[in-house]
C-alpha cells in the first residue's frame, strides 16, 4: 500500500535533492504497470515503441536516450536494432541507478521485459534480453536539455541515428516557448534522416514522486506537432490517448507517442 504525506509541499523542480529514483521506478513501472490507469499509459508506450521498431524501418548504429531516468524501458525494444546505446540523465542519482544496473548482473523492470518479450514472441529470458541491452550500452552521460549543447563536452559522439526520450522535455520546461527552445537544443544531436521517438503526457502540470509534486508543462497534441515541425522534422505518426484518471499520481489528461524523421 502506498502511503502519502497529508502535508505536501509546493510543486518543485529540484530533482537533485527531492527526486526519489527508486520510488519512481517501483511505482510507475512496477506494480502500477500491471493494472489501473497509469498501467494503461505504460502499456500504450511499450506497444507503440514495439510497433515502431518491429517495423524494421527504424535502425542504425547509435541510439541516444534522452532523460533515461532510473529506468531502461525505452531501450528494450530498440536494442535489437542498433549497435551502440548511450543513456543519459540530468540527475546524479538516476545516472548512478543506471550505472549500477549496467555494470552488474542485476535486472530491473522484469515485468516490463517479460511483456515486451511476449509481444515479440521471443524465446529469450529476461536475463538474456537485459544482457543484450547492457552489452550495447557504451556510456551513461550527464545531459541538460536547457543548454545549447546538452551533452557538453563529455561525449565524443556528436550525432546519433536514433533518439528516444520519455517524459523528459515537458518536465524540463516551464513554458511552451522554453519547450520549443529545448527541443531545438536536442535536434542537432540527431543526424539528417534520423529517427526521433518521443513519448510523454498531455495536459499535465504536475506528477508525484513520493510526497513531492514535480512540475510538468501542460501540452496539447498540437503543441507537440508544431514544435517538432518547426525544428525541422517530418512527423510520421503522433498517436495519443485521453484519460483523466491520474488521481494521486498526476493531473495528466492524455498521453502520446511520436515518431518523427529529421529532414
Amino acid at each position: 500500500m502506498l502511503i502519502y504525506s497529508s502535508n505536501m509541499s509546493d510543486i518543485t523542480t529540484d530533482y537533485a535533492d527531492h527526486f526519489d529514483c527508486e520510488w519512481y521506478r517501483d511505482t510507475y513501472y512496477g506494480s502500477v504497470c500491471v493494472e489501473g490507469a497509469l498501467g494503461k499509459v505504460v502499456k500504450f508506450d511499450l506497444d507503440n515503441y514495439h510497433a515502431i521498431f518491429q517495423s524494421g524501418k527504424v535502425k542504425g548504429k547509435r541510439l541516444l536516450d534522452i532523460g533515461t531516468g532510473p529506468c531502461v524501458h525505452t531501450i528494450m525494444s530498440a536494442c535489437r536494432h542498433v549497435d551502440d546505446i548511450y543513456l543519459s540523465d540530468y540527475t546524479a542519482q538516476n545516472r548512478k541507478a543506471l550505472t549500477d544496473w549496467w555494470k552488474s548482473d542485476k535486472t530491473m523492470l522484469e515485468n516490463i521485459t517479460e511483456y515486451i518479450l511476449r509481444m515479440e514472441n521471443s524465446g529469450e529470458t529476461v536475463t538474456e534480453r537485459q544482457k543484450t541491452m547492457k552489452g550495447k550500452v557504451r556510456a551513461v552521460l550527464p545531459i541538460d536539455v536547457t543548454l545549447t549543447k546538452p551533452l557538453g563536452t563529455g561525449c565524443d559522439v556528436t550525432e546519433f541515428d536514433i533518439i528516444t526520450s520519455s517524459l523528459c522535455l515537458e518536465a524540463a520546461s516551464r513554458t511552451l516557448e522554453l519547450y520549443r527552445r529545448h527541443a531545438g537544443n536536442v535536434t542537432p544531436l540527431l543526424k539528417k534522416g534520423g529517427h526521433f521517438i518521443l513519448n510523454g503526457t498531455l495536459g499535465e502540470s504536475w506528477y508525484r514522486v513520493g510526497d513531492k509534486k514535480f512540475a510538468s508543462l501542460n501540452l496539447t497534441k498540437e503543441d507537440i506537432e508544431s514544435t517538432y515541425v518547426s525544428c525541422g522534422f517530418d512527423v510520421i505518426s503522433l498517436k495519443h490517448g485521453a484519460s483523466s484518471e491520474g488521481g494521486n499520481f498526476s493531473d495528466y489528461h492524455g498521453y502520446f507517442v511520436m515518431h518523427a524523421i529529421k529532414k
